[in-house]
């Protein structure tokens, strides 16, 4: 559902602060109109109660905090997909900046993706055994994971090790 707000609390550097914001996620992308009718978007960035912080993307230069309207879009931010894009140059927010022209999407997908399931990771099972007791029992190393590099006394180094162990 989108819904329309007029005025802003409080803005404080590239973010602004707006009380009395009911159902809003976070995440949620953020449209905002300045008094002269230009558009900039942003995403909410927290929440507290009836309270929210959105973070400003093309910044918050001229708004103003009486005559600011806020549309709360309802969606996270979406990157529109289609076959038009391949050797399209595209901006940060994904609107094209080449002069071809608009892209017609087929889809919009969510830029934040999946979150990944730790569970559904391959489970490690290659052990290098070093012969070193203390290391073997207390700090158990695995092919493909990065290793420490023992060079002396209290000092530690790091090594991605694939293959070479």
């Amino acid at each position: 559902m989108i819904i329309n707000y007029v005025g802003v609390k409080e803005i404080n550097g590239s973010l602004i602060v707006m009380d009395g914001v009911k159902g809003v996620s976070n995440e949620e992308i953020v449209d905002i109109r300045l008094e002269n009718g230009t558009t900039r978007q942003g995403r909410v960035v927290q929440i507290e109660g009836e309270r929210i912080v959105v973070q400003v993307f093309e910044g918050t230069r001229r708004i103003s905090l009486k005559n600011t309207r806020t549309t709360l879009t309802g969606h996270p931010m979406e990157m529109p997909l289609s076959p038009e894009i391949i050797g399209r140059v595209l901006d940060g927010a994904g609107r094209p900046i080449d002069g071809l022209g608009d892209i017609f999407p087929v889809k919009r997908e969510n830029i934040n993706g999946t979150p990944i399931n730790p569970v559904s990771r391959v489970y490690p099972k290659n052990y290098i055994n070093t012969g070193i007791s203390t290391i073997d029992t207390l700090m158990t190393l695995i092919r493909g994971q990065k290793l420490p590099i023992f060079s002396g006394t209290g000092k530690i180094g790091r090594a991605s090790c694939r293959e070479r162990v």
